[in-house]
This record gives structure tokens, C-alpha cells and sequence, in this order.
């Protein structure tokens, strides 16, 4: 039954997937006599935690509307929650202190939380005060499952870098533009639907100025997601782009450039308000970038870049294994052929085929004529 009432918790997780960062996503039930009596989950960052919400869905359904919680109704209880509990002062109250004056005395954790600010210091505190506390064997398919669902979290808190997913769109041949650069549309309508929402659960999208020029993109959100604030990031070393472009539509973008933008230019993408991050080089580090990134709370990018963008970081990821985690390419059953026309990963390349590093735990999944092919280089 253990198994049970976490898989429960774990289901109320994912409905807040895309909606929590910086926050991980948890789902938190209350058991008494063998059945669930109340649960909750975090719906997004600076609302209340999985647990308490949990608890004052307890308390209401008995009536009770006080601010503090009354021991009495979780004495018997216990709680299962994905994610260990916090022991800090966030934007909320710790929850391992709520829990403990409820009078809690027994707990399982789905897996113990990675940032530095808990990593382990919730389990010992409620250890501390009388709790007894059961945590998930790591390794086990329930606790793999669990760590699945925050992998973007576990990635920034661990390494201070963003998740990155690199997604394309592209014929059998592996082009994603004909010579002349037209590229609407390869794939399919369902195919594209389908990579809005993936681009909708991340932080950031990242594409490059080529791209800008070529498709004038707006890469907003969709659907649920829709009024989600998700930064818009350009790669544009010499900062060329006409401003006029949809993507400078508003504040919620950042541009990443090199030591070879003018001073011109850069004068004028600060008077009208745009957020540049320059960098001393005569390109745009990526694995740099990405640290600036993380270090702004950017938890995961997904890059629908063109060949040029796709190339620049598959050539950093080739020197560095952890800058690309996820790759979700979806395949149309058209061939554009020609040496000139566009392929999906651009760049140097590898010149050694023991250079490679294969995707793991693929997926493939047929949307109407087009291929969805998704695998992982990391897991953490």
C-alpha cells in the first residue's frame, strides 16, 4: 500500500509540471486507517507547499479553520510526499516545523532534495524531533520515476546549469530548410502542436538571430501555459537584428552576444530596453552562457535553433558531456535533399565515430505521418 499512496502522490506531482520553477514540482497525500484522507500538491513558486496544502485540506474537511494545526488530526496520520521537506525560510515557512507541530510521527519521502539550501536537512529534522522517517531506495523504479519528474531541478541545484533540450523539426534526409532557407512547414500540424507544449513546460527558449531573420518566430507559450512568462533567449554575436522583430515584443528576452558587437549597436539595444549579455569572446560560449543562465534562476532551456545554433552547441557538448541532456527531433516522411540545403545539426562535427555519446531510454511515437523520436544523454 506504501507503493500505492506515493504513485498517488507522484500523480498529483505532474499536474504542476511547467508551472513551479524555480520550485520542483511535489505531491503530498495524508493517510489514516489505510485510505487517503486528504492531499495536495505545489501549484507554483511562492504558493504553499505540497504538504501544508495537504494538511488544510485535512483541517477543512473536519471543520476546523484555525491558523495553526491541530495535532489531534495527524497524530494518527502519515504523510507521503515526493520531495524531502524544506527546512528553510523561502518564500513559505518550512514545512518540516509545520509538520512537526501537527504531530506527524511517521513519513516517507519519494527522494531527498538536492538543493543546498535542504539536501537532507528536512529528514534530519524531523528525525530529530521524534518522526519516524522512511525514504524511497534510490535506484528503485518508484524513486527513478520520482526523480524523472525533476530532472531540470535536480540538474541546477546540483550544477548550477540549465536543462537543455535541443528540438528540431526535419525531413527523412535530416534537412530543416531547402537551399533557398524555406522550412514552413516540414513536419505536420500535430507534430508542432506537440513541440509548443514541450517548449511550454521549460524556463526558456533559446534560438539564434538566423533564425529570427528567416521565420520572425514568436515562441510563446501555448495552451495551459499560455500566460506562463517564458524568457525568450537570442544568439546574436553581433547584435544585427532589427528590433522590429516579434521576439523583441516586450521585456521577457535576453540576447547573448560576443566581443564583436559595436559599441553602436549595443547603445541601441539598451535604449530600447533589451536585455544584452556580452561576453569577451569572439563567440558565444556556450557552457559560459549557460553558467549565466543558471545563475539567474534559468532552470531549462529548450533550443529550436537552426542548423548554425544546433551545430555551436552539439561542437561545446562534444568537449563537455553535460551541456545537452534531452534531444526530441520529430521526423517528416519527406526528403528536400541538395548540398546546399540546411541539416539539422550544423557545426563542426565529430571526425571520430568512438567520439559519440548515444541517446539513452528512447522514445519513439508516431504523430499522424511525422516521427516524435525523444531520448537522454544525462540523467541526474
Amino acid at each position: 500500500m506504501h507503493q500505492v499512496f506515493m504513485k498517488r502522490a507522484v500523480e498529483l506531482a505532474k499536474k504542476s509540471l511547467g508551472f513551479t520553477s524555480p520550485n520542483p514540482v511535489v505531491g503530498a497525500v495524508i493517510v489514516k486507517g489505510g485510505e487517503i484522507v486528504a492531499e495536495g500538491y505545489h501549484k507554483k513558486a511562492g504558493d504553499e507547499h505540497a504538504e501544508i496544502i495537504a494538511m488544510r485540506e485535512l483541517m477543512k474537511k473536519t471543520g476546523l479553520v484555525t491558523v495553526d494545526f491541530d495535532p489531534s488530526l495527524f497524530e494518527n496520520a502519515t504523510l507521503y510526499v515526493t520531495l524531502e521537506p524544506c527546512s528553510h525560510n523561502g518564500k513559505t515557512a518550512p514545512c518540516s516545523r509545520a509538520i512537526v507541530a501537527a504531530g506527524f510521527k511517521k513519513i516517507y519521502i519519494g527522494m531527498k532534495d538536492p538543493f543546498s539550501k535542504v539536501n537532507g536537512r528536512g529528514i534530519a529534522f524531523l528525525k530529530k524531533n521524534g518522526i519516524e522517517v522512511k525514504v524511497l531506495k534510490v535506484g528503485t523504479e518508484l524513486a527513478n520515476e520520482i526523480r524523472d519528474l525533476n530532472q531540470p531541478f535536480v540538474k541546477w541545484a546540483t550544477m548550477g546549469l540549465p536543462y537543455l533540450i535541443m528540438k528540431a523539426g526535419m525531413s527523412l534526409d535530416g534537412k530543416i530548410a531547402t537551399a533557398s532557407g524555406e522550412s514552413k512547414w516540414i513536419t505536420g500540424e500535430k507534430a508542432r502542436k506537440d513541440s509548443r507544449r514541450e517548449r511550454s513546460l521549460c524556463d526558456a527558449v533559446l534560438v539564434g538571430s538566423g533564425t529570427v531573420v528567416a521565420d520572425d518566430p514568436e515562441l510563446a507559450p501555448t495552451g495551459i501555459y499560455k500566460k506562463k512568462n517564458l524568457l525568450r533567449i537570442i544568439i546574436d554575436p553581433k547584435l544585427k537584428l532589427p528590433l522590429s522583430k516579434q521576439i523583441f515584443r516586450d521585456g521577457n528576452v535576453i540576447v547573448l552576444c560576443s566581443k564583436l558587437a559595436s559599441k553602436a549597436n549595443l547603445e541601441k539595444f539598451k535604449r530600447a530596453g533589451v536585455k544584452v549579455k556580452s561576453f569577451g569572446s569572439d563567440i558565444v560560449p556556450i557552457k559560459t552562457a549557460l553558467k549565466y543562465l543558471g545563475k539567474i534562476g534559468v532552470q531549462s532551456v529548450f533550443v529550436e535553433g537552426g542548423s548554425g545554433v544546433h551545430g555551436h552547441i552539439h561542437d561545446a557538448f562534444l568537449r563537455d558531456k553535460s551541456l545537452i541532456d534531452r534531444v526530441l527531433f520529430y521526423q517528416s516522411p519527406k526528403i528536400i535533399g541538395g548540398d546546399k540545403s540546411l541539416s539539422v545539426v550544423g557545426g563542426v562535427g565529430l571526425s571520430k565515430l568512438s567520439s559519440l555519446k548515444t541517446l539513452e531510454e528512447v522514445n519513439y511515437e508516431v504523430l499522424d505521418d511525422d516521427l516524435r523520436i525523444s531520448g537522454v544523454f544525462n540523467s541526474y
